[in-house]
């Protein structure tokens, strides 16, 4: 099995696809995902051109172990992605990063930002999430006590009427299944790093030389706030937003979604980098 290992028996697993001399693109999964989650986009990458993706799955999630920490900060997984992309002698890349993988991506280009030629937010931003808007101690006692199949039910009543992807019963299994190969503690403690993402990263990003590209549901409202933000802060920023959507369009709306992908993939011009 494809895995890294890194400190306090911690090992991240990883997949590789495409041709290994081929320009990298590195997708990074949402909280609660994993791999699964990007199927279509994998495909849709392999017959746009000639590439090298790179997806895996962060600290405690599905078959990336949590090592001997039980908690962890964004920049431990920045530095979980940097280590990666150096066991495979990947250099310069385009990362795609969905919620928190965005913010992976963001943590990660405030401290290496010459080897990243575009970011690709998807539901997720440069900016800290406000501490009202994390704050929800019932989900993380329903992780530690019932399980994170507890923890899925609990999201889909919270968020009845504002997420289409929890009310169609097949994309709704779809989440189920990928949510629930996240541990427990993978869950808690990805949610409690949230807290630790800086809030200078836009200084960086806004003088930076790469492209920057977010996608987001309009009904998606913590990050429709935030990414707004983060376009005023960073005027080079180019924000699409899908009508209709929340935060897991991706499964709700693929080809939507794909589709504004397509478009972003042939404006950064990836295989003229390489």
């Amino acid at each position: 099995m494809p895995y890294i290992s890194l400190d306090n028996d911690l090992k991240i697993y990883y997949e590789a696809y495409g041709d290994e001399n081929s320009y990298p693109i590195v997708l990074i999964h949402p909280l609660g995902g994993n791999i699964k989650i990007w199927e279509e986009e994998i495909r849709l990458i392999l017959r746009s051109g000639n590439y090298r993706i790179i997806s895996y799955e962060i600290r405690g999630h599905h078959r990336s172990s949590m090592g001997k920490n039980d908690n962890y900060t964004m920049d431990d997984l920045a530095n979980d992605l940097d280590r990666l992309l150096n066991e495979l002698n990947i250099g310069k890349c385009t990362l795609i990063g969905h919620s928190i993988g965005g913010k992976i991506a963001a943590v990660y280009a405030k401290h290496n930002s010459h080897k990243i030629d575009a970011i690709i937010f998807i539901s997720g931003s440069s900016i800290p999430i406000p501490e009202d808007k994390l704050e929800d101690s019932i989900s993380i006692k329903l992780a530690t006590t019932k399980g994170v199949e507890a923890v899925a039910e609990y999201e889909r009543q919270q968020k009845h009427g504002k997420e289409k992807a929890f009310e169609d019963e097949k994309e709704w299994n779809l989440f189920k299944e990928i949510f629930t190969k996240t541990s427990a503690e993978g869950f808690v403690a990805a949610r409690n790093a949230l807290r630790t993402m800086p809030d200078d990263i836009n200084n960086v990003l806004r003088n930076a030389d790469c492209k920057l590209y977010g996608i987001v549901g309009s009904d998606d409202e913590v990050f429709m706030n935030i990414k707004s933000k983060m376009k005023q802060e960073i005027p080079k920023f180019n924000l699409r937003i899908i009508e209709g959507e929340g935060h897991w369009l991706i499964l709700h709306n693929p080809d939507a979604f794909d589709n504004v992908l397509e478009e972003f993939l042939k404006e950064i011009n990836l295989q003229e980098v390489v």
